[in-house]
């Protein structure tokens, strides 16, 4: 018997017990469907999550010497962000020292193209009778670009540099609204306003001399405001030349963050192994592939518990398989003991009834691919509609993956399909046709 007598005694088989049939290609349908949904679910959140924070934190790395910053994971992340940010700290306990000679070994790795030092603090800002405590980072003007990638520089910053005019400030939108402060570029006079050091300010209200001196001492120009970058650093800090800021900060040579720019992605991982080597493990690294690689783990983490319910739909179908083809044998016993009167081989009827399980288990995957396809759509769909939010994730479906996925479907029901096929292959012809004789 050829292998086409096979296909057609098997489809005949599966045309015959149609109802059992489609009710177990309903079962691997889903079990397959849901895992090709939620696959490319998770590539298509990753995707927007590297997307996202590579927009936040591009080409950047930025160390700190804090003592509060702690080891990378999930929490510790959001951690670091505030530490950076966060108005409530006024002290920061140092480890490392971060001078010119440090500077100078980062400048020299590969794969850096720029290091910015910057000062870090706590200043108060006032504007008329408004006033707000906030984060201050003392950087040079000049590589502000470096600092805050998405800035353009504006005309004022390029005239206060080029006119050696140290007393300008650039503000984020958060801040500028809490001061009630429009863009300079939208108006012609330049709005100031008075900085001073949070030490400095609460000795000054205890003493009455010459308060408008000081005043008038402190006071910036706002030359520019900065728009909501995602990046709590930026959003949250306003930014002051060094040189001006080491001074109100009463800060030494020693800095407190390095902005670290690279220019090649593939050498990010040895930069970060080199300066904590030199530093001794003792500075906290923050960048945006850290953030991706943690928040990564996390999301696959819950879609593989959430993909073991469409692992156990697809045992389910497994079963129904192993179901379905045993019921098969014992419908066809006496089938089998014809075909093995007329010369048929336990060979022979063993691949009959694989054949069956393969077909039962192609179609099923097919159709649940298709399926998972549609899901992921819907699934998402409905998901961003009913939540209202603002966000653009889409589906990424990997021919790899998929395959992977159909792969193992059919695998999973030749399996099934073995021990019943095998019981059948063995039954004797004379057992079998004395059964109906």
């Amino acid at each position: 018997m050829d292998f086409k007598e096979i296909v057609f005694l098997t489809t005949s088989s599966i045309k015959e017990r149609r109802t059992r049939t489609i009710l177990t290609i309903t079962m691997i349908t889903m079990g397959c469907g849901l895992l090709v949904s939620l696959n490319s679910l998770t590539q298509g959140l990753i995707d927007f999550v590297e997307q996202n924070f590579k927009n936040i934190l591009p080409n950047q790395i930025i160390i700190s010497n804090s003592d509060k910053i702690q080891q990378s994971n999930l929490q510790n992340i959001q951690n670091k962000l505030e530490v950076l940010f966060d108005k409530n700290l006024t002290v920061v306990d140092k480890r490392i020292p971060f001078d010119d000679n440090a500077v100078r070994y980062l400048q020299n790795l590969s794969g850096v193209n720029f290091v910015d030092p910057a000062y870090q603090g706590m200043i108060l800002l006032k504007n008329k009778d408004k006033s707000e405590i906030t984060n201050v980072i003392a950087v040079n003007f000049s590589n502000l670009k470096n600092v805050i990638p998405n800035f353009d520089s504006t005309n004022q910053i390029k005239r206060a540099i080029s006119t050696n005019n140290n007393k300008i400030i650039v503000l984020p939108q958060k801040i500028s609204k809490i001061l009630s402060l429009s863009n300079p570029e939208e108006k012609t006079n330049i709005d100031t306003i008075n900085v001073s050091n949070i030490q400095q300010s609460s000795d000054s209200s205890l003493s009455e001399s010459s308060p408008e001196s000081t005043s008038n001492k402190n006071n910036f120009n706002v030359v520019a405001i900065i728009n909501s970058t995602g990046n709590p650093i930026i959003d949250n800090s306003v930014f002051i030349e060094t040189k001006v800021g080491k001074e109100i900060l009463n800060k030494s040579n020693d800095y407190d963050i390095l902005f670290l720019t690279y220019n090649d992605i593939n050498k990010v991982d040895d930069i970060v192994k080199s300066v904590q080597k030199h530093f001794n493990n003792q500075v906290s690294i923050l960048n945006s592939l850290e953030i991706i690689k943690t928040l990564t783990k996390f999301i696959v983490g819950i879609t593989t518990f959430i993909s073991s319910i469409a692992v156990f739909s697809l045992i389910v179908g497994s079963l129904g398989i192993i179901i379905t083809i045993y019921t098969s044998v014992i419908e066809r016993t006496r089938e089998i003991g014809i075909l093995k009167a007329l010369g048929g081989t336990n060979k022979t009827i063993l691949t009959m009834f694989l054949t069956e399980a393969i077909i039962i288990g192609m179609i099923g995957a097919a159709i649940g691919i298709l399926f998972g396809f549609i899901g992921a759509q819907v699934l998402l769909g409905a998901f961003t509609f009913f939540l209202k939010l603002p966000i653009k994730i889409y589906p990424v479906f990997n021919i790899i993956e998929i395959l992977k996925i159909f792969t193992a479907v059919v695998v999973l029901s030749i399996f099934s399909g073995l021990y019943p096929a095998f019981k059948g292959s063995r039954i004797s012809p004379v057992n079998a046709l004395n059964k109906f004789f």
